[in-house]
């Protein structure tokens, strides 16, 4: 019940020299795409992993907010790994925060939203119909908003946790229901109100009224794999001896499920705007058919068509082998989707693979691992005083 994660100085190395290889080729990038129409190729990848990023912390308290909500008791053994990702997010919506304004007071507009610029604006008669929602100060009123409210009550969650391992009694876990409950409020608008802002308006001539849902969908699923991939990890490692393969059946059986939740939130999405036809809403998915073909159907295959086939059997999943390899094809899977909804509308066919596409998920990888390790070994990897612990450690599937 007192086990605590010691983070290894080989660990915190690589995380350095990560962060530090990626900083540094970044900045690179900066110079070598510096003609490239604003450097969009490097601000477009550095949205990319921003967005991404945040979409897996938040996808992380997410987790710790709906089981407190639907009262769970299995995943209290695993309950630190979720907590210790969520407290990336003050990171992440830093970085985002970042890659958002920093662009506008360089060059007096974001080069990929063409949504800020008013000389475009003034002369396009639909992106002016939409300067209601879609300008500068109510952009960033809204990211202040929802990622401040659902920021504060992450660390809420947490530190009543942390409490609650000192102190016992049932009063943390009551007032972590109450803040999970209003995570659970302010996040149904958030994860639309972002995904529109964040990546819709990349392509402010299209719309699609179930966007939101394919984005959750995607950070959702993307965020268990991580958290499986982490408890796997201390697993291996020789800690978490309360985790069983039942715990890690559920991960699996949560990764297989939304799996299939995302490939049918894609297929409604494409079929209904396929079948009505209409020019505003298919130029979205033709200019990504005809020019990212072959990354349009490998993503297919990626989300769905593997983890459906390599976590179907119950065996599988309780496979630490096999719970790997699923988790990390959803993460790359996941992770091209999001390559395939920021690129074809932010620089179109100039979109490649090289230096800038490597350096940036380099630099928040280290920095991911670096940080979860550290809120790791802040507290007991075990809650102790947890009132469903002993549910989750006699959890059976």
């Amino acid at each position: 019940m007192e086990e605590k994660f010691i983070l290894p100085q080989r660990l915190k190395t690589i995380s350095f020299a990560l962060t530090l290889i990626g900083l540094v080729a970044i900045i690179i990038s900066f110079f070598t795409h510096a003609g490239d129409d604003d450097a969009k190729r490097v601000w477009a990848n550095l949205l990319l992993n921003a967005v991404f990023f945040q979409g897996v912390a938040m996808a992380s308290a997410f987790f710790q907010a709906a089981t407190y909500v639907a009262y769970g008791g299995w995943h209290t053994a695993i309950k630190r790994i979720p907590e210790a990702i969520s407290m990336f997010l003050p990171f992440t919506s830093g970085l985002l925060l970042l890659v958002l304004a920093v662009p506008m007071l360089v060059y007096g507009h974001h080069p990929l939203y063409h949504w800020t610029d008013e000389h475009v604006v003034n002369v396009d008669p639909i992106l002016l119909a939409k300067t209601a929602y879609l300008n500068i100060p109510f952009f960033f009123s809204r990211f202040a908003f929802f990622v401040g409210i659902l920021l504060l009550l992450t660390i809420l969650m947490r530190r009543n946790s942390l409490a609650e391992d000192i102190n016992g009694g049932l009063q943390y876990y009551k007032n972590n229901l109450k803040w999970a409950s209003l995570f659970l409020l302010f996040f149904a608008i958030y994860i639309s109100v972002t995904s529109w802002d964040w990546l819709m308006s990349l392509d402010a001539h299209w719309y699609s009224t179930m966007f939101g849902w394919y984005s959750f969908a995607s950070f959702w699923v993307t965020g268990i794999a991580v958290i499986t991939l982490v408890v796997v990890y201390l697993k291996k490692n020789g800690y978490l001896e309360v985790v069983n393969n039942n715990h890690l059946h559920d991960l699996g059986k949560l990764m297989f499920a939304f799996s299939i939740f995302w490939t049918y939130l894609v297929f409604c999405q494409f079929m209904l705007i396929w079948y009505a036809n209409i020019p505003e809403e298919t130029m979205y998915f033709r200019q990504r058919y005809d020019h990212f073909m072959w990354l349009f159907y490998s993503i297919f295959i990626l989300n769905f068509v593997t983890p459906f086939l390599v976590l179907m059997s119950r065996d599988a999943k309780r496979k630490v082998q096999i719970l790997i390899i699923a988790a990390c094809i959803i993460i790359f899977g996941h992770f091209m989707d999001f390559y395939l909804m920021v690129m074809p509308g932010t620089i179109g066919t100039d979109a490649g693979f090289g230096l800038v596409e490597i350096a940036v998920p380099i630099f928040y990888i280290g920095l991911f691992i670096y940080v979860v390790s550290v809120n790791l070994s802040k507290a007991n990897l075990v809650p102790k005083h947890h009132p469903f612990l002993q549910e989750s450690m006699h959890h059976s599937t």
